[in-house]
């Protein structure tokens, strides 16, 4: 059964984080779309969402962190990659830079590269004061079809499937993130 709550609910950020630690896969909203996630270290959470979604395995998930430290814990930022981040992060960038952690291969294709953001949606901002732990995350749609940006659009598709929704009510539209290979 897929739990509901509103983001605007004082105690949606702590219900998710419950969720993600008890390792489920949520879908939250972004500045840019909703997102489908689960935390990194939660490999089951990562299976999990390439089922849902119908991904090819060879296609890895963004990572989502938290701040600037958290960046700088889990890829390697070159100083131009420092300086696109300072910029533009949080934000509707996406960069692809060397890993520093043990990645799962899900999320490398194998090799040593990652894509990783930072969001400045205010939902996400409080997730991350309390999981402290980068998420793999994605857009919330099937693979392949088009991004969904309305709460009763993603319910339809979800619920059933992820163990928590955060209701956002409708996003305006977007193409999402920016990506750069700052490799």
């Amino acid at each position: 059964m897929t739990e509901i709550v509103n983001q605007n609910e004082e105690t949606s950020a702590g219900r998710a984080a419950a969720a993600l630690r008890s390792g489920g896969v949520i879908v939250y909203p972004t500045e840019t779309l909703y997102g489908i996630g689960a935390l990194l270290s939660n490999k089951e959470g990562i299976k999990r969402i390439f089922e849902i979604k119908g991904r090819p395995s060879g296609k890895p998930f963004p990572i989502l962190v938290g701040d600037m430290k958290m960046l700088e814990e889990t890829v390697k930022l070159n100083k131009a990659a420092r300086k696109l981040a300072r910029e533009y992060l949080p934000g509707a960038l996406t960069m692809i830079l060397k890993g520093k952690r043990d990645l799962p291969g899900e999320l490398t294709s194998g090799g040593d590269k990652a894509a990783v953001t930072i969001s400045g949606h205010e939902f996400v901002s409080k997730l991350f004061e309390i999981i402290e732990e980068p998420l793999i995350s994605t857009s919330a749609n099937i693979s392949g079809g088009e991004n969904l940006t309305d709460f009763e659009d993603i319910r339809r598709v979800f619920e059933g499937k992820v163990d928590l929704i955060v209701n956002s009510g409708k996003i305006s539209a977007s193409k999402g993130s920016t990506i750069v290979d700052m490799t």
